[in-house]
């Protein structure tokens, strides 16, 4: 098993001053990785376990997670899905040009048209719309086109704007595993996230 905490070292993820700005406002005005860094470690080894080759991001924000996954696995196909929120706000914005890009809603028609395009997925990585009825839609969706795992971000998260996820994750019938680690870059022995992975069987 490859030592992904070296590997991921350098990478800015969810930190004190990021979890600062977020209960103040809502919105995590930072270029960083949103993820809890244990967490993604975590996420790291099941992707390197289950040789995940293709992965579809849905949620990007400034596009940090899905640049690093691609430097760390070298997917052999990549694509991502935005609205292309955190540009708007003046955070920069950057997808590898190996990726396939859609910007615009995940519930949109033209969305699912440019899903079907895509074909077979590995692992598509859920993380956009964080209420009840979004990421519910967007497991809906998703699911309804070939792939291995559909994975879900901030599944113990238990923020007001933020629990819908947690609501279905706990709702849902099918294979689970759970990444729930200490969020240790906030001093805390639990977590403020989790990741879920989901697949049929």
């Amino acid at each position: 098993m490859r030592d992904f905490r070296e590997e991921l070292k350098d990478e800015a993820c969810w930190a004190p001053s990021t979890e600062k700005v977020f209960r103040e406002t809502g919105v995590p005005y930072e270029d960083t990785i949103l993820q809890n860094r244990e967490e993604l470690i975590g996420f790291c080894e099941f992707l390197e376990r289950e040789k995940i080759r293709s992965y579809l991001e849905i949620g990007t924000w400034t596009g940090r997670l899905v640049t690093v996954l691609h430097r760390l696995f070298s997917f052999d196909k990549l694509a991502a899905a935005d609205l292309g929120y955190a540009p708007s706000i003046g955070l920069p914005f950057s997808v590898p040009p190996q990726a396939v890009f859609f910007q615009g809603s995940s519930h949109s028609p033209e969305y699912r048209r440019w899903r079907e395009s895509l074909g077979p997925v590995d692992m598509v990585m859920i993380d956009g719309d964080h209420s009840y009825e979004g990421v519910k839609l967007d497991f809906e969706i998703n699911r309804e086109y070939p792939h291995r795992f559909l994975a879900f971000h901030d599944i113990a998260n238990p923020h007001p704007l933020i629990q819908g996820v947690a609501q279905l994750w706990s709702e849902l019938e099918g294979h689970k595993v759970e990444i729930v680690r200490p969020h240790t870059e906030l001093g805390l022995e639990h977590t403020t996230m989790g990741i879920g992975i989901w697949s049929a069987a």
